[in-house]
């Protein structure tokens, strides 16, 4: 196997040929022969499988629960501090950019596709990066292959500007309901199938004179959706509807509501906060659940690659970041409402001096002066 090389400071999505993917209808067969190639122990390849990931994320409730999975992570406020724990304003400044959102987005993503590969670069004051197709990206060998089912291949593993995000599972957690959206499309285009061909009722004329049953069919063939027509006096029309024989939902459409409920509790471990038959205290709980604990590993997995491998990226940038003396940090601090904030703030006013700078910032309030002792409530403890 021939070996592509490239200098360090070559840009590994520049000599990575474009090709078509693999768009045709997708089964069982085909998910069971992507897994065999991307775990092949000589020549691994995963293009057959992130093919059909790729594919299958045209599912409306696939999409729907991992943007809200990720926004769980990307809507989290987060900051940088020193080592003592003192939070440092230009550095957290500094990654309030799209691009950073961005990797994060991506490094959330590998915990469904397995793995993501990233290629980070700065051109003046703007950091970017490449995202490596995954199709061509060999985790085992270290390689991407300039073309997914070619030999050519260049080495990622010594270059310094790459980030290499791995999850544990084999294949990343949508490979467990691959399955569970195959059988939902096959259901989903069989009830089509059959709204097509029994929606419309079935109309037939009867009539006594053969000389007429070419007429009467063509004017039942025009009656389409309008439901009027001319016949000769004396036929009959009798309207056969089918549209519930054999029970299409019971058929078709509740089995696709079981596979959307499998996807729902693989990626949220709830059907609750996506179902529209959920009660609000029953969303409220498993939300909580989401952020306390599901959302709370992915952001601990984002502060790692964040710390042990972006920081020294930037660093190497020239941007004054330097993982051994600051460490990035979502808050994991209980969520208050502001009204729960407010009456803190107010009880903690009669026991302490506190800083009005932060009260205004926090309440959005503009403090001018002190009320008078006699004064009762939030102000007059401001003494």
């Amino acid at each position: 196997m021939s070996k592509q090389n490239k200098s360090a400071s070559a840009e590994i999505i520049l000599q990575v040929i474009q090709q078509v993917k693999d768009r045709s209808r997708k089964d069982i067969r085909k998910w069971r022969r992507g897994m065999l190639a991307a775990e092949d122990t000589e020549n691994p390849r995963w293009f057959l499988l992130q093919d059909i990931f790729s594919d299958l994320l045209t599912d409306g409730h696939l999409g729907s629960v991992m943007e809200l999975r990720s926004s769980a992570t990307l809507n989290h406020p987060f900051y940088v501090t020193d080592l003592k724990g003192e939070s440092l304003e230009e550095q957290t400044n500094l990654l309030q950019k799209k691009w950073f959102f961005d990797s994060i987005q991506q490094y959330l993503e590998a915990t469904y596709f397995h793995h993501t590969l990233l290629q980070y670069k700065r051109e003046g004051e703007n950091i970017s990066f490449d995202k490596i197709p995954r199709r061509n990206v060999c985790t085992q060998l270290k390689r991407v292959y300039l073309e997914a089912d070619g030999d050519r291949y260049i080495d990622y593993s010594a270059e310094q500007d790459v980030i290499e995000i791995l999850h544990s599972s084999d294949f990343g957690i949508i490979n467990d309901i691959v399955p569970n959206l195959i059988w939902k499309r096959n259901l989903l285009q069989s009830d089509a199938e059959f709204s097509e061909r029994f929606g419309m009722p079935l109309i037939t004329a009867m009539t006594a004179n053969r000389a007429d049953a070419q007429r009467i069919h063509k004017a039942l063939r025009e009656l389409g959706e309008a439901g009027t027509g001319v016949l000769p006096l004396g036929s009959q029309i009798q309207v056969h509807s089918l549209s519930n024989a054999g029970n299409p939902e019971k058929v078709y459409l509740d089995p696709a509501k079981f596979h959307d409920n499998q996807v729902s509790k693989r990626f949220l471990s709830s059907t609750t906060m996506v179902d529209e038959g959920a009660n609000r205290s029953q969303t409220e709980v498993h939300a909580e659940s989401l952020d306390d604990k599901i959302a709370r590993t992915d952001r601990r997995m984002v502060a790692f690659i964040i710390n042990d491998h972006l920081f020294p990226i930037l660093q190497r940038f020239g941007l004054p970041f330097d993982n051994t003396k600051m460490k990035f940090s979502f808050d994991e601090t209980e969520s208050l409402s502001i009204e729960q904030e407010w009456k803190i703030t107010n009880e903690a006013l009669n026991h302490f001096d506190l800083d009005t700078t932060d009260i205004e910032k926090r309440f959005n309030l503009k403090i001018i002066g002190k009320k008078e002792p006699k004064q009762e409530g939030f102000a007059a403890n401001f003494r």
